[in-house]
């Protein structure tokens, strides 16, 4: 069973929460294959300041969660 992009943004969220990222942030998400890529952006700056967070479509298991610098 394939996550819905709200799962899959709420998953992100989370862990952007428990690495002290701001609520506040935006939110892309891009699905290939098994994966699905949240990109969180603060909307303040042109580039940076957000999370990029790799999840299991199937399992929601996050994978990876890496800052944009």
């Amino acid at each position: 069973m394939r996550l819905a992009d709200e799962e899959l943004i709420a998953i992100a969220r989370r862990v952007a929460a428990a690495r002290g990222y701001p609520a506040n942030l935006d939110t892309a998400v891009t699905a290939e294959a098994s994966q699905a890529h949240v990109l969180l952006s603060h909307p303040a700056y042109a580039r940076g300041g957000g999370l990029l967070v790799v999840i299991d479509l199937n399992s929601g298991v996050v994978l990876d969660a890496v800052p944009q610098l």
